[in-house]
This record gives structure tokens, C-alpha cells and sequence, in this order.
């Protein structure tokens, strides 16, 4: 009891004299100072310093620490580096291409309030190629740049609503990269609607635009406006889990106009296949886009003989998507499946997945797609598979091998990259 005692009325002494201090080595240096002067025994320093910073954890992770603002309690600070080696061989090249490549992204995010949300992010790239944020090692040692990848404000007036506007992440669900390379962050607003139908059933809602371009020159800025129903629907024991989402899109001022930027590049093999009239797009975009995929978690998992490995999860997907606004030219369609673990992010873990794809000419505008897929051109076909492999936590190998094609030719374009994952 003496013990007990002598240190928690010393404890709340000492929480209360320093509830205003943010750093702990001020508080160290006052139990320091109590043990010079025999007040405490360095055993019970020790303790109260212990039973100190957990409290301060648990407040801050919380986000209920009295004097440090919630902005610095709910700060989240992340990224990742990719070292990757790329092989690539086009029919239209007389050569194979070899690159060494890297790539370094950094975010953070916080809260402003407890309804705010905002966050910022660079990565590294060549140029200000929405596709891309890989850097290739060249130009004999030259410094190389970061840009903004994305900043972004989130507010949310009800726990089931939210309004977001800047340049975010792509806030539409998507099982592929067929239509959307996971690298574009689009620059616009929307807001997001989501409601738990039952404990396995929610839906989410959400609407908004992309703002495209803008024009000095003329008082119509091309954007593009959309919609998305989306669920999520998993069984009584959470084996088996649905997503699927419908998506319409409505690309306003770009019939007639000059073409967007970052199309695919002719230079290097790759096909400009949207429509053109006197070098404007000559149609209409308007997709529509069902995509879905059914995911089952195997609740005893099965051994990979010869390896420490297994299969947890299997999984299979799919979009098909349909430009409205006209027939010829206008369909695009992947499938595919994996299996392994849902997601590799430690040792032991790994993930295999293959896709098979084809992209109508006028289907989709061919600044979006997959740059990997044949320079992310439309009027293609093809297919992808992908090896992903934990080695440690956080730090993981893939293996990704395409083989595309146009439609309607014999051309085609292997592509091999071989990518050394970490993340922090």
C-alpha cells in the first residue's frame, strides 16, 4: 500500500502541474529532479514516466488530449518507395527497351475539426503526366522534381454525408484499371451519401464533376459529370463478400473541341484511337459502366505444397462498359480473378491475379486507361497477370507482365516490370 501511495498521488501531482506541456522531456526532467532530492526512488520515476506516456497515447489516439490540438492528435503521415526494372518490346520499335525506374510518394492528412477533414501529398515523376509518377534513372545524375499529387477538403455535415472538392484520390469504386489508371488523382467536387441497410447490406451514393480544362478563350471549360451507385453485400459469416457498382458519365464541351492533353504517345508505338474531325474529337461521350466483384475467404486455408504459403481468399471481377452516345467502336469489357490473400502487406503472403481485357476505340477518352496497357491507348486488347510477394511487413516484390494488342492488327506490345515495394 505504501507504494501505491507514494506513487499515484506524485503521478496526479505531476499530470497536473504538466497538463500543459506538450513534450515529455519536460516532464523527465522534473522526475529526474524528484529523484535527485530522494522524493522518489528511480524505480518509481521509471513507472510514472511508463504510466505518463501511455496516457498521453491513449488521449492522442483518442483524439482527446486536453491541450494538444486535434489537428496534431489525428495527424497521419504516410507513403511508400518503388524501385522498379521495366523490359517493354513493340512491334512498332525496331529495339527493346530497358528501364530502371523509381518512384516516392509522401502524404499526410489530418483533422481540421471533428467534421473536417483535409489532406496533401507528393510524388515524383517525369512530368506533370497524370498517368505517371515514375522517374526514370537518366540524364547523368540530374536532380529530379516532386510535384502535388493531391489536396483535398472534406467536410462532413452528417455522419452519413460528406462534401469533398480539390484534387483527391479517385473517389469512384473500381475492381480495375481498364477505364481509370490508379495513378490519376482527378481535380474537382462531389458528395457521397452512405447508409448501412442492415449489418450486411450498404450502399453508397455519390455525385460530382471533373474539371478537365480551362479556357481563356472561350466561357466552356470542358468537364465531366458523374454518378455512382454502389454496395456492399457479405454473408451471415463473412465468407462471402459482393461489390458492385453502376457508374454514368457525362463528358460536357469536348465534342468539336481540341484534344485533351497526355494522349497516348505515337512516338513510342502507341495509338491516338479516339475519333478525331479536323483534330477534335468528332463524338459524344457518355459511358455507362457496371463493374463487380466477388471476393470468398476460406476459412481453413489451403497450403501451397513445397512453400510456407496459402490460399486465404479467392476472388474473381469485372467491368463492362458501354460510351451511349454511340455504337460502332463503343464497348469495353475485362475479366479476370485472383487468389492468395485478399492484400499482401506481410511475410508469408502473397497474391496472383489475371485479367483479360478489350477496349473499343471510342469507348472512353484515351487520356485514362492503364498507361501499361499498350501506352494506355483504347482500340486494344489483351492481357495481364501479376505476381505480388511479401517478404517482410511493409515491404513486398511484384511481378507484372502484360501482353496487349491493337484491335483489328497483328501489332503488339510484351511489357515486363519487375517492382520492389516499400511502405511507411
Amino acid at each position: 500500500m505504501e507504494r501505491s501511495k507514494k506513487i499515484y498521488p506524485a503521478f496526479f501531482l505531476i499530470s497536473c502541474i504538466f497538463a500543459n506541456i506538450a513534450f515529455c522531456g519536460e516532464i523527465d526532467g522534473l522526475l529526474d529532479k524528484l529523484v535527485e532530492k530522494n522524493i522518489l526512488q528511480g524505480w518509481e520515476a521509471q513507472e510514472i514516466r511508463i504510466n505518463t506516456q501511455e496516457e498521453v497515447k491513449k488521449e492522442i489516439s483518442e483524439g482527446s488530449h486536453k491541450t494538444l490540438p486535434l489537428w496534431v492528435q489525428s495527424l497521419y503521415l504516410g507513403g511508400d518507395i518503388r524501385l522498379r526494372y521495366q523490359e517493354s518490346k513493340n512491334d512498332k520499335s525496331n529495339y527493346e527497351r530497358q528501364r530502371g525506374r523509381y518512384r516516392v510518394r509522401f502524404f499526410a492528412s489530418t483533422k481540421v475539426n471533428e467534421q473536417v477533414l483535409a489532406g496533401f501529398g507528393f510524388a515524383s515523376g517525369e512530368n506533370s503526366d497524370p498517368r505517371s509518377t515514375n522517374q526514370t534513372f537518366k540524364d547523368n545524375f540530374g536532380k529530379k522534381g516532386l510535384y502535388i499529387d493531391y489536396v483535398y477538403a472534406e467536410y462532413y455535415p452528417y455522419s452519413w454525408l460528406s462534401l469533398s472538392g480539390g484534387r483527391n484520390k479517385n473517389p469512384l469504386w473500381l475492381s480495375n484499371d481498364m477505364i481509370w489508371d490508379s495513378d490519376i488523382n482527378p481535380e474537382g467536387a462531389n458528395f457521397k451519401t452512405e447508409a448501412a441497410i442492415s449489418s450486411l447490406l450498404k450502399i453508397q451514393s455519390i455525385c460530382g464533376f471533373f474539371l478537365l480544362n480551362e479556357s481563356s478563350s472561350s466561357p466552356n471549360d470542358p468537364y465531366a459529370r458523374y454518378f455512382q451507385q454502389f454496395f456492399y453485400l457479405r454473408n451471415g459469416n463473412s465468407t462471402l463478400h459482393l461489390k458492385g457498382a453502376f457508374t454514368y458519365y457525362d463528358f460536357k464541351y469536348i465534342t468539336g473541341k481540341t484534344v485533351l492533353n497526355y494522349r497516348p504517345s505515337v512516338t513510342e508505338g502507341y495509338l491516338n484511337s479516339n475519333t478525331l474531325k479536323s483534330g477534335k474529337y468528332k463524338y459524344f461521350y457518355k459511358p455507362v459502366s457496371a463493374d463487380a466483384e466477388i471476393s470468398y475467404f476460406i476459412s481453413e486455408p489451403i497450403g501451397i505444397p513445397l512453400t510456407d504459403r496459402n490460399i486465404s481468399n479467392i476472388a474473381v471481377f469485372g467491368n463492362y462498359l458501354k460510351n451511349t452516345a454511340i455504337s460502332k467502336g463503343s464497348k469495353g469489357l475485362l475479366y479476370g480473378f485472383r487468389f492468395g490473400q485478399d492484400k499482401v502487406d506481410d511475410a508469408g503472403q502473397f497474391q496472383f491475379s489475371f485479367s483479360q481485357r478489350r477496349l473499343e476505340k471510342d469507348s472512353w477518352l484515351d487520356t485514362y486507361p492503364d498507361s501499361d496497357f499498350y501506352g494506355g491507348s483504347t482500340g486494344v486488347k489483351g492481357r495481364e497477370y501479376i505476381l505480388t510477394i511479401g517478404l517482410l511487413r511493409n515491404f513486398s516484390v511484384i511481378l507484372d507482365y502484360y501482353e496487349s494488342y491493337e484491335i483489328g492488327s497483328s501489332k503488339k506490345e510484351k511489357l515486363f516490370q519487375s517492382d520492389i515495394n516499400f511502405k511507411f
